[in-house]
């Protein structure tokens, strides 16, 4: 061997065929083809020409080229031209035509089967069969237009160039021997298509072939016969009756090949003078036109059997076709059919409607059909039914059915979905009934669910006082729910607004902020905003809403719909409102209780002999505080009950020495603190050096209404019985200026102490602004001597 790319390599250089070559080449084989075939069947027309036209009387050749390119489509065109005309000027040459004769007439030849082929493509598309007289009518019809076509051209090119006889007639001979041509043979070629495309059973194929060879016989049999036989006389009665045959029992192939039959028999008996046809007496022109008029109609005859009978077999298959798919359009739908004779009561359905009307064995009659239906159904079900026989129409029905214990549904209860169409006759009376039945339990039950969320959200709407809204930004109007018509103060009946008409009632101070967010957020395409904003409503009562909104936008950047909710935060309101408020008193009340424990801390110092009392002065001065503050917060710093605030300032020192009574009022928390940290110095003080001091001490505490001018003074009084004598101080201190300073200056009311021999007297007396009346005021108590109080 030699290494590649050595000197003695010799390189070969094998050029491959492009696509348009093969075309080409494909394109001139088959144009040979077709030449050859279109060449053989022309000489076989040639064999039998008209006199004095001499005009073919039968062009098979037509009918093989119209059946080329209507099977092949207008791919061959250019195959089937070249062909076609090749063909044509060999045929006429060999015979005693020139060579523009016969061109010429191969052009009108190769135009004719192509506008045949345009024609029925244009009408009917591809592939084209006799599937319909519609399409057998149509067919005749471009085999008219093509074949009167060619036959001008054809009878001016022979007039013209070879013979002398009139033109009408040479154009009347052309155009029934190509149309002949046509109408013979290429139904033939479309037949052969179809039968390539779908293949008979060999059942089918045995029969329609027996059929024709028994057609060939009986037309070989009719046409031999002598002129004066009574057989050659009925051609047409002896093979009509196997055609009809062939026609009904085997493809439509098979009918039109026995019309081809046929047809080629009688051709060839005029053609080689046999049987009638060839009867010398009769002329050639009577024989030749009664052969073509007997083709024509045993082929024409036998085109629109076949179409009759492949329209009822298309018929039946599309029938069969759709039983099928309602069949499984109910069995994809769980449905059943049926069918009622209104005038009998008699029942057909299938096994599906049967067993969800919880019968095991089919029903016969409407009366067994219904007898499982809920008995509380019946009664509309009968009416509704009623009204329906009498008038016909549209039937739709709900119902329920209850299983017999024998059933497997047996315990049950499902719906049943009705839907049917009374038919009526001719006269308008209502006389069948057909229709479908459906188990609609599942939906049912859905329905059922989503009732019952709709009014579980009702209600969770109308108590969360939520309400929704949609709106269209290009009608600006809202469809509200029934909690937002309920929220806004709308009639109950409102579902839908203006825009307007619901900006109306937003407050005048929060309106324009409305509409400046919304445009914002148009502006910037957020996909959602949220905002606060009061309502005024009919009745004059302003309210708080949350509002949160989701918006969609269209192509061009433009919102388009608006969807939310509304929250009634009212109440949210109220308490953040009060919960300022608190906090406000509480920094307030804070700092004034640090203030005032600064200020005890000083003045128990100042007034503290030693360290110890310090410590225990401020210590009950500080839990005094502390319990009035206790009391102060349980009633969340609302007023506070004078009785609560003297037991707990007495709890510490008496022992059951002590007698209080008044009238049940309560002190605001301010006129609290001060009356607390008055009677606790007072306590105090008897503790030490009065009354609580001592075993046979007495405390009297009793307060009373007091009426002063047009205005009532509450008046409290102290009065110490039984204790160790009492002595004048000879300075004030801390304790003896709370009890005469602090009411006068928190409260502007008056104090009078008295420090008597027998104990203290100490009356207070504030105005009715600091005190709730709890009663009616009570007469002033008398004034208790020693004697009394013990």
């Amino acid at each position: 061997m030699k290494a590649a790319g050595t000197p003695n390599e010799v390189h070969r250089y094998v050029p491959t065929p492009t696509p348009a070559a093969m075309w080409w080449i494909a394109t001139f084989v088959a144009a040979g083809v077709i030449a050859i075939v279109y060449f053989l069947a022309a000489r076989l027309g040639l064999a039998l020409l008209s006199q004095p036209s001499g005009v073919a009387v039968f062009w098979p050749a037509s009918g093989i080229a119209a059946g080329i390119l209507v099977l092949s489509g207008r791919r061959t065109y250019p195959a089937l031209v070249i062909g076609v005309v090749v063909g044509t000027v060999a045929a006429n040459i060999m015979s005693d035509r020139n060579l523009w004769t016969s061109l010429f007439k191969g052009i009108f030849n190769a135009g004719e089967a192509v506008l045949v082929a345009r024609l029925l493509e244009r009408w009917f598309g591809r592939p084209f069969t006799f599937a319909d007289p519609h399409r057998v009518a149509g067919f005749l019809a471009a085999v008219g237009i093509a074949a009167a076509t060619s036959a001008i051209g054809g009878a001016a090119t022979m007039t013209l160039f070879h013979t002398n006889a009139p033109f009408w007639d040479a154009w009347r001979t052309w155009f029934l021997s190509d149309g002949i041509g046509i109408v013979v043979v290429t139904p033939l070629m479309i037949g052969l298509g179809q039968l390539w495309r779908e293949q008979p059973s060999r059942g089918e194929l045995l029969e329609g072939v027996l059929v024709i060879a028994l057609l060939a016989l009986t037309s070989l049999h009719a046409v031999t016969h002598p002129a004066d036989s009574w057989v050659s006389f009925c051609l047409g009665g002896i093979v009509l009756p196997l055609l009809l045959w062939v026609t009904a029992r085997c493809p439509p192939t098979f009918a039109i090949a026995g019309a081809f039959v046929v047809s080629i028999t009688a051709i060839c008996a005029i053609t080689f003078d046999i049987g009638r046809f060839g009867d010398v007496r009769v002329p050639m022109a009577e024989r030749a036109q009664g052969a073509q008029v007997a083709v024509t109609m045993v082929t024409t005859y036998t085109l629109v059997l076949t179409a009759l009978f492949a329209e009822r077999r298309g018929s039946e298959v599309k029938f069969k076709q759709s039983g099928e798919r309602l069949q499984l359009a109910l069995d994809g739908a769980e449905a059943g059919a049926f069918s009622l004779d209104l005038a009998s009561g008699a029942l057909e359905c299938d096994a599906r409607t049967s067993w969800m009307h919880g019968h095991i064995v089919a029903p016969l009659t409407i009366k067994e059909g219904r007898r499982f239906v809920h008995p509380d159904d019946l009664g509309h079900l009968d009416a509704a039914f009623a009204k329906v026989e009498r008038t016909g129409g549209a039937w739709t029905a709900e119902y329920r059915v209850m299983y017999t214990p024998d059933h497997p549904l047996a315990g049950e209860t499902h719906w049943i979905g009705f839907d049917g169409t009374v038919l009526c006759n001719t006269q308008g009376l209502p006389v069948r009934m057909l229709g479908i039945a459906r188990d609609i339990t599942q939906r049912k039950q859905a329905e059922q669910a989503v009732a019952e969320r709709n009014v579980q959200s009702a209600l969770a709407a109308k108590f969360a006082l939520v309400g929704s809204y949609a709106y269209d930004t290009d009608t600006e109007r809202m469809q509200i729910s029934p909690s937002y018509a309920a929220i806004h103060g709308f009639p109950e009946e409102t579902s839908e607004i203006t825009r307007s008409a619901w900006l109306s009632g937003v407050h005048p101070e929060d309106a324009e902020r409305m509409r400046v967010l919304r445009r914002k957020a148009f502006e910037e395409r957020r996909p959602e905003y949220n905002v606060d904003y009061r309502i005024v409503r009919f009745n004059g009562e302003v309210r708080w809403l949350e509002s949160r909104s989701f918006i969609s936008y269209g192509g061009d950047g433009q919102a388009q719909r608006v969807i939310g909710v509304n929250i009634d935060v009212t109440e949210r309101k109220r308490a953040e409102g009060i919960q300022r408020a608190l906090n406000a008193e509480l920094d307030h009340r804070v700092k004034n209780a640090l203030a005032t424990v600064l200020a005890i801390i000083t003045r128990t110092r100042d007034a503290s002999s030693s360290h110890s009392s310090f410590v225990a002065g401020l210590t009950h001065r500080i839990s005094s505080m502390a319990r009035t503050h206790q009391l102060l917060s349980e009633s969340n710093w609302r007023d506070v009950s004078l009785a609560e605030i003297v037991r707990r300032e007495l709890a510490p020192f008496a022992a059951g020495n002590s007698e209080t009574d008044g009238p049940s009022v309560t002190l605001r928390s301010e006129a609290a603190q001060a009356v607390a940290s008055v009677l606790h110095e007072l306590a105090t003080n008897a503790a030490k050096y009065g009354a609580f001091s001592s075993h046979s001490g007495r405390v009297s505490l009793r307060w009373w209404w007091r009426q002063n001018g047009s205005h009532d003074r509450l008046a409290i009084e102290w009065k110490e019985i039984g204790g160790p004598p009492v002595l004048a101080p000879s300075r004030n201190g801390y304790g003896t200026s709370i009890i005469r300073e602090l009411i006068p200056y928190e409260l502007g009311g008056t104090v009078e102490l008295v420090f008597l021999s027998d104990g203290i007297r100490c009356q207070l007396e504030m105005p009715a602004y600091w005190v709730s009346k709890g009663g009616a005021p009570t007469a002033e108590p008398a004034v208790l001597d020693s004697a009394q109080a013990i």
